[in-house]
């Protein structure tokens, strides 16, 4: 039989936790009386790494460090995203791909133990063979992660990366899988040239329709 992998990316892709984002930030751009992003603003100016996104929203690192404006963001986000529900389609593209003999794992730029909790949260953790966070909550890069699972299991015939933002097609051209994105999450994808090998769609519902 050959073997058959899913790359899932967690935040935006699937679990919907947008507003969650959009309601933590603003709280910190609120208490500083700086100007608070909406659904769209947000989703315009987001980005990996991510303290290239906070000084776009105009985060001044001379006043105040990228390390505590990460804890004091990580905290509101807990707080926010407790309700943040799978986005739709999730549940049943998870259980496709079972069906289908896919391997499915998570890579995520999130950190680990808090990654591990949200997907057990919302009652999908059997799903995956792997669930691959980072150590630390600064969310810089996911990558590394990837290549080194690809380096320690066995050969795939097939590879599918599933995500919602150009950090994620980035992920997918260093491995060399195909990839799709899904419009919805935290990036709108129309910002980006991206090249004839990724297949855009708008929600997960319609990744049943990609294999």
């Amino acid at each position: 039989m050959k073997e058959k992998l899913i790359i899932w990316d967690w935040n935006g892709t699937l679990l919907s936790d947008v507003d969650a984002c959009v309601n933590s930030v603003n709280e910190m751009l609120e208490l500083r009386q700086m100007k608070l992003l909406s659904r769209t603003s947000y989703k315009n100016v987001f980005t990996f790494p991510v303290q290239d996104y906070y000084n776009n929203i105009g985060f001044d690192f001379k006043q105040e460090s990228f390390e505590k404006l990460a804890v004091e963001y990580i905290d509101l986000y807990k707080r926010n995203s407790v309700d943040s529900p799978l986005q739709a389609g999730a549940k049943e593209a998870l259980q496709y791909y079972k069906k289908c003999n896919y391997k499915q794992i998570i890579v995520s730029a999130s950190e680990q133990m808090s990654l591990e909790n949200q997907v057990k949260q919302r009652g999908i953790y059997e799903y995956f063979d792997s669930i691959l966070g980072l150590n630390n909550i600064h969310a810089k890069s996911k990558t590394e992660n990837a290549i080194n699972y690809l380096k320690t299991s066995e050969q795939f015939d097939q590879i599918v990366l599933i995500g919602d933002t150009f950090h994620d097609y980035e992920v997918a051209n260093v491995l060399g899988c195909k990839c799709i994105l899904v419009n919805n999450g935290h990036q709108n994808l129309n910002r980006f040239n991206l090249n004839s090998n990724v297949v855009i769609i708008e929600s997960l519902i319609e990744v049943l329709n990609q294999e």
